[in-house]
């Protein structure tokens, strides 16, 4: 008996001890990279490499916590994906939304001032394709520049994407992308049934005096189209031409739309009474429409807006 009891005492003992070493190993056996979650958190994707709208393999070290923008677009996307806390810096042009007027100024949009913008301390810099020179004299001085040169609606939608890559606000970008899409497909679905003949004829007047319109390859053009409407001057050389009157009579547009860039101090009322154009059906009909420019002519997300407008205007049949 006292053998037994000798046994079952060893067995226990020798049991409790293995459960020991099993917990303790278990303890001290290194996370994955999945299992670290602090790690994770603390540094979410960065550092991180991504290709920006000139091609270039940019590296971002850290997430940026100071971001200047040299443009007025990508001020405007800064703030659609809620990183206005972290901009310390845009352009003398950069005016929506409202609060973007309260950011520090570096300059104008075309030379911005290098020796303001360092004196920001960015870790980022948001630049477009014109800003090539500013690029090069940043990179000198180890600081990142991710460019942004979108075409087209795709572009626009690419450069939100890339943004909040490199802000690591890759899940809000995609919504708003996402909800972008939804909408440019809900004003496809209304024009996909019309004819050719149910497009009117628009003339889009960027510039009065010389008469200066848009053409392929821009995004009022590509918005027109978009809209149910034909662009008069979509047969042009360029994507700005300037047209005479003759040419504007000629073309008879059957609704002219304007949205002057400055201050051309231009009316409805003084369009309606150019001599000359009394012939044209949208001035018989008194069809003349001004739009914000900004909303279709500056590549943000707000270039929906502008397509929902000019749908409303072309085609108000279908909201009825």
């Amino acid at each position: 008996m006292k053998m037994k009891n000798r046994l079952k005492v060893i067995y226990l003992v020798l049991v409790v001890v293995l459960i020991i070493l099993l917990t303790v190993g278990c303890k001290n056996e290194p996370k994955t990279p999945e299992q670290d979650d602090t790690k994770n958190v603390a540094n979410g994707p960065f550092p991180m490499t991504l290709t920006d709208q000139m091609g270039r393999e940019v590296t971002i070290e850290k997430l940026p916590e100071r971001i200047v923008s040299l443009a007025p677009s990508n001020t405007e996307i800064l703030f659609a994906l809620g990183l206005e806390g972290k901009i310390v810096g845009v352009t003398d042009y950069c005016d929506y939304p409202e609060a973007a007027k309260g950011k520090e100024k570096i300059g104008g949009f075309s030379e911005p001032n290098i020796e303001k913008i360092v004196s920001f301390k960015p870790d980022l810099i948001l630049a477009n394709d014109i800003h090539q020179k500013p690029i090069e004299e940043l990179k000198k001085l180890n600081i990142v520049s991710v460019v942004l040169d979108p075409k087209d609606f795709n572009g626009i939608f690419a450069s939100i994407e890339i943004i909040g890559k490199a802000t690591g606000q890759d899940d809000v970008a995609l919504t708003l992308v996402n909800n972008l899409k939804e909408r440019m497909k809900n004003v496809e679905d209304m024009i996909s049934k019309l004819t050719k003949d149910e497009r009117p004829k628009i003339y889009y007047e960027l510039w009065p005096s010389p008469i200066t319109t848009t053409g392929p390859g821009t995004f009022v053009d590509d918005i027109i189209q978009r809209a149910g409407g034909e662009n008069i001057a979509r047969d042009a050389k360029k994507a700005y031409p300037q047209y005479s009157q003759e040419m504007i009579v000629a073309k008879n547009p059957d609704i002219i739309i304007f949205s002057h860039h400055g201050s051309s101090n231009q009316s409805i009322e003084d369009i309606l009474e150019r001599q000359g154009w009394e012939s044209i059906n949208a001035i018989k009909e008194k069809k003349v429409i001004y739009v914000d420019e900004n909303i279709v002519q500056r590549a943000t997300p707000r270039l929906i807006d502008g397509l929902e407008q000019f749908v409303n205007i072309i085609h108000p049949e279908l909201f009825k």
